[in-house]
């Protein structure tokens, strides 16, 4: 059996995949957030505000805060992907993969390493650095901690194997957890420094048929160089993660069609103006956002049967 769960962290990612034959567990990044962004609550509220007097205290507040979107109907709390991990009595990580290195898919990292640790974590050597301006406190304790795993020479650091796997590298543990490297390779590398997003993992995975598609944050370059090179492997994904949080930039048409997912799961937490999720209607079933429902697990059993739960019905 194989388990995914999608976790509402707002504007981030965050992904578990257990293994359930093997007993490994996989965190495909992690976004740790105590309350939603500000941007993205205004943009909630704005949308479900009907009144004239909740348009009028969208317009003189200065803060959207949670009981206020309470009031128009919205309590769907954000998922602290460390919680979780309790909740569901997930006590081991074998692997972390990052697919790339944006704050909204490391946040929390520190603290997951502090408080549980993971025995190995793969990730690609880079030279992007962020504003650290822009960083909280603990955001730039999670960065100083990406930068020893991804700047290491040694094998182990903090006690963490460093696994640097790209496109076509296979491994004993890849092949049983059923997991194909498609992307990245030098070439969509090239330019990441300026744009983390060229270098983004993705990841296939295979369980009794079926397929689940993890595209991090891939664009237009990625898909198309992926079209051309896996058609067969894109062929027919039952379970896709809409790249780069459902946004534009992480949609292509030829790769989408080819796909034609049964579930697409959109992680995000303010809907971006260029939001893609009704061109993935075209060709996927279900399209649904962990905003609104919350967090959504997939478990595939040994006869290949697709089950799934969502946090909330909206």
């Amino acid at each position: 059996m194989l388990r995914i769960h999608f976790l509402n962290v707002g504007h981030g990612d965050c992904c578990i995949v257990e293994f359930i034959d093997n007993s490994r567990v996989t965190m495909i990044d992690i976004n740790r957030t105590s309350e939603m962004d500000e941007n993205s609550a205004r943009e909630i509220y704005e949308s479900l505000s009907t009144s004239l007097a909740a348009k009028l205290i969208l317009m003189s507040e200065s803060k959207i805060t949670s009981s206020m979107l309470v009031r128009v109907g919205y309590d769907i709390k954000l998922q602290d992907p460390i919680e979780y991990l309790h909740e569901k009595n997930i006590t081991n990580i074998f692997r972390f993969i990052s697919t790339h290195p944006h704050i909204d898919h490391l946040s929390g990292l520190y603290e997951l390493h502090k408080q549980m640790g993971f025995t190995n974590i793969w990730v690609i050597k880079n030279r992007y650095e962020p504003d650290l301006d822009k960083l909280s406190e603990s955001q730039k304790k999670d960065w100083e901690l990406y930068k020893k795993f991804r700047d290491a020479d040694k094998r182990r650091v903090e006690g963490v194997t460093i696994v640097r796997p790209e496109e076509g590298n296979q491994a004993q543990y890849y092949e049983e957890d059923g997991i194909q490297i498609l992307a990245p390779n030098d070439q969509l590398k090239e330019g990441s420094e300026s744009n983390p997003n060229k270098m983004s993992y993705v990841l296939l995975i295979k369980h009794k048929e079926r397929k689940i598609l993890l595209p991090g944050d891939a664009e237009k370059e990625t898909w198309k160089y992926l079209v051309e090179n896996y058609e067969s492997e894109l062929r027919n994904i039952d379970i896709l993660k809409a790249a780069h949080h459902g946004r534009d930039s992480g949609y292509y048409q030829p790769a989408v069609k080819l796909m034609s997912p049964t579930y697409t799961v959109v992680s995000v937490g303010k809907k971006p103006e260029t939001d893609a999720s009704n061109k993935y209607r075209q060709y996927s079933k279900y399209v649904w956002s962990t905003r609104w429902e919350g967090n959504i697990v997939f478990e595939i059993d040994d006869n290949g049967k697709i089950t799934y739960e969502t946090q909330y019905d909206r």
